[in-house]
């Protein structure tokens, strides 16, 4: 019997932790301290058993760590201004950040695990990206570049910049960030820099052409004799279109060096007032309405920049009813909403070109006849100077165009 017990004791001690070990029970096994071929199998089991543990633990140690990594990763993605989109090897869009979806302004999430092309508004620029990832391929497959995103009921483009890269395993990734504020910025410094040197150029040479066209006027009309209503017309002629050269160029100076705005608290119902009054002087024939409060609203800002911005907007407006038979409407509101106000400028006129309409803003760019294409880019410079909520502009519904700006009343 005691060479029985001595027999099944260590075998039964296996079988009950082999029996643990298959309910995942990786505990330290008990041994038998019998130096015969059994107690060995015991020891052999419990080192087994430990190097189980260790193992396991480890691949626990790394799960955790691996998962660690990916909540990581993830509130970076999440918190990056940036658009991250990441495809599969089949193309799906498997990864989709907010700043993704809050650049394109579409909910991307929607379409995820489906193809870009997927998105209606996409499909042009899902085809653009693919063609450059095409391009990258006998390179290390990275690519940088700049593309220009007009998304349908939008009136401005974006600009990306977009960096590509590929994955192992056919997996794609873009990061991109919208540049378009960046872009215009740099526009607008390229062409106030080419205003001054115009103006420059220009000025130079006006006041003696002008002085010598008036002395000529003065000093020979009553001497010639041969035709000289022709002569006075032409002297006219030329003082009159050095003048209109000489405000231009003054259009040129206003917008190439624009003064540092004097920011302080303004009564903005009163600067709206005072500037509708003046155009109501010098336009009698036109409809002019007004939705401006008796008081207020109060807001800090630059008063003779303001009203200079203003100013722009309703003579802007005047332009656009003279050239469409019929009109002659314009209204100006301000009102106050959220801790902001708003001031808007609306007209009846012949409204705005559906192409380019979102580079109206832009410096030289107008659908007027005798347009400078300054007087908007003034404005849109004015609120930026004053750094303020940036200026929306010209958005028309059929005859009817608007012109709104807001100012932050803190």
């Amino acid at each position: 019997v005691t060479l029985g017990d001595q027999l099944a004791q260590p075998l039964l001690l296996l079988a009950d932790g082999m029996r643990q070990v298959a309910q995942g029970d990786l505990t330290a096994k008990p041994t038998m301290a019998s130096r015969d071929e059994l107690g060995g199998l015991t020891r052999s089991f419990a080192d087994m058993t430990q190097q189980l543990a260790d193992a396991r633990h480890m691949v626990e140690q790394s799960v955790a760590q691996l998962e660690s990594a990916r909540t990581h990763l993830q509130t970076i993605l999440d918190n990056l201004t940036a658009g991250v989109i990441g495809f599969d090897a089949r193309g799906g869009m498997d990864t989709i950040n907010p700043g993704a979806t809050r650049i394109l302004r579409l909910p991307l999430s929607a379409y995820q695990g489906q193809r870009m092309e997927a998105v209606p508004e996409l499909q042009d620029f899902a085809a653009e990206v693919a063609q450059r990832f095409a391009g990258s391929e006998d390179a290390d497959g990275t690519w940088q570049d700049s593309f220009e995103l007009k998304l349908p009921g939008k009136e401005e483009a974006l600009t990306l910049l977009m960096r590509g890269a590929s994955l192992p395993e056919g997996e794609r990734l873009i990061v991109f960030d919208d540049i378009s504020e960046v872009v215009s910025a740099q526009r607008s410094a390229a062409w106030s820099e080419v205003a001054r040197r115009l103006a420059h150029e220009i000025k130079n040479p006006l006041t003696p052409i002008q002085l010598s066209a008036e002395r000529l006027k003065r000093r020979f009309t009553k001497e010639i004799q041969s035709d000289p209503d022709t002569f006075a017309l032409c002297a006219d002629t030329i003082i009159r279109h050095v003048g209109d050269i000489g405000r231009m160029v003054d259009e040129f100076s206003s917008f190439a060096r624009m003064p540092a705005p004097s920011i302080k608290p303004e009564d903005l119902g009163r600067i709206a007032r005072e500037a509708l009054i003046l155009q109501k002087t010098a336009r009698p024939g036109i409809e002019w309405s007004s939705e401006i409060p008796e008081r207020g609203p109060v807001a800090p800002c630059d008063r003779r920049m303001i009203q200079q911005a203003l100013t722009n907007l309703l003579q802007n407006a005047a332009d656009a009813v003279a050239m469409r038979p019929g009109a002659g409407r314009i209204s100006l509101s301000v009102s106050e909403s959220g801790g902001e106000i708003r001031l808007a400028v609306a007209d009846d006129g012949v409204g705005l070109p559906k192409e380019d309409r979102d580079r109206l803003t832009e410096p030289y760019v107008t659908h007027k006849p005798k347009g400078t294409g300054l007087g908007l880019a003034i404005v849109k410079k004015i609120m930026e100077d004053q750094d303020r909520k940036s200026t929306r502009l010209n958005s028309s519904h059929g005859y009817i165009s608007y012109a709104v700006f807001c100012l932050k009343k803190k």
